[in-house]
Parts: structure tokens; sequence; C-alpha cells
């Protein structure tokens, strides 16, 4: 099992990101994270994201699980990818568009046998762990409660289960520090492990190595 997880896109760890990489060189960008975003915003967000991984020379392609909500055929956009991306925004949607669309099961199954390398930010680092309770805050952008177009009113607690710790991220940041200091009160009046990380830091697990990237 590879994953790299992160605050934001690499921290200062791009170097890392790339070795675990190899000569892998398409990317997978699963973006419905970013549904709670206009349409325009959403394009903007999506674009920087895109931005970071030409920038590594990778070759980044949108993968959005709108269209196969209920339908089958979502993985199939996945297939050839060994690596993919889950991009930031609100993790109560990005669980929700995993699971209805199937892809929740398929990278289960594909990063615990090692055929795809799992990369995640902000909250695709987040859903990694054993379960997203605690994480719920006002915001749209971390609103259990937010339905976006397509989505159902229904949350999803469950975590992918990658970690027996839940990844929290965006520590000490200007912007959500104070939010993630009250996130981490809840995990730990909860006792549930957990590893925060500042938008510099990363969790690196290579297989049976795990490293924590200050």
């Amino acid at each position: 099992m590879r994953l790299f997880l992160s605050s934001y896109r690499a921290g200062r760890h791009t170097d890392r990101l790339k070795e675990l990489l190899g000569d892998v060189k398409k990317v997978g960008v699963i973006t419905n994270a970013k549904d709670y975003k206009t349409p325009e915003g959403r394009r903007e967000r999506v674009g920087e994201v895109f931005e970071f991984f030409e920038s590594l020379g990778l070759e980044p392609k949108e993968v959005d699980l709108r269209p196969f909500f209920n339908k089958s055929g979502a993985p199939n956009q996945l297939i050839g990818y060994n690596f993919v991306w889950l991009a930031g925004g609100n993790p109560f949607l990005l669980r929700r568009a995993l699971k209805y669309s199937g892809v929740d099961d398929f990278l289960i199954s594909r990063v615990r046998d090692g055929s795809i390398i799992y990369g995640g930010e902000s909250a695709g680092a987040l859903i990694v762990g054993p379960t997203l309770r605690y994480a719920e805050m006002d915001s749209d952008e971390d609103s259990p409660d937010y339905v976006a177009e397509g989505y159902k009113k229904e949350v999803i607690w469950d975590g992918l289960g990658f970690t027996d710790y839940m990844p929290v991220p965006h520590y000490q940041s200007e912007e959500y520090g104070p939010e993630t200091q009250s996130y981490i009160q809840r995990l730990d009046q909860a006792v549930i492990k957990h590893k925060e990380m500042t938008d510099d830091q990363a969790i690196l697990i290579n297989n049976s190595k795990e490293e924590f990237l200050k």
C-alpha cells in the first residue's frame, strides 16, 4: 500500500512524492470534493491542481464521478492510472461521490493490493482514516449537511480505512488553524488516534514503511 497524504499539494516534499511515483506520469485527479463551489470557482481550483502536477512533469486528467452516480462504469475511468489524487474541499461530498459511483470499493481494493498509489490533500487525506465523525464544521466547504446538485442529504461517516488514525490537515494554518484545533479536541475526547499535519508536512506510506515528513 502506497499513500502520500498532505494538507496542501505535496507540502515541502515534492521530491519525496516524485520519488514515490518513479516513472509514473499519468495522474487521475478526483475532484468531487470541490462540488460545493460554483462551476466557475470549481474550474479555477481544479486548474490550480493541474498546474501543480504539470509543474512536476506529470499528466493530470480530471475524473469527475458525478456522471456515474448510481451507474456502472466509474472504475473504468481509472483503469490505466497507477496514481490517483483526491483533491481537497468538502470531505463529506467526496465520500458520497466515491460511494455513489462505486469508486470507494475499487480504490480500497487497488490501493491495498499496491496497483494504485493513492495521493490526497486536505479532504482527500482526511477520508483515508476510520471515520469522518468529528470533522464536521459549519462552512459549506466542510459541512456534512451541504447538499450539492446530484447528491442526497445522507452522510456517510465511514472513512476508507487505509490508516487506523485520522490524518488532520491544516494544523496551525492561518486560515483553518482554530477549526482544526477544535477538531483535534473532539478526536481526543472520543479517544480516536490522529496525526496532524501543517501545510508544509506530509505522511508517506510505502508498503510497510511509514514516514512523517516535517
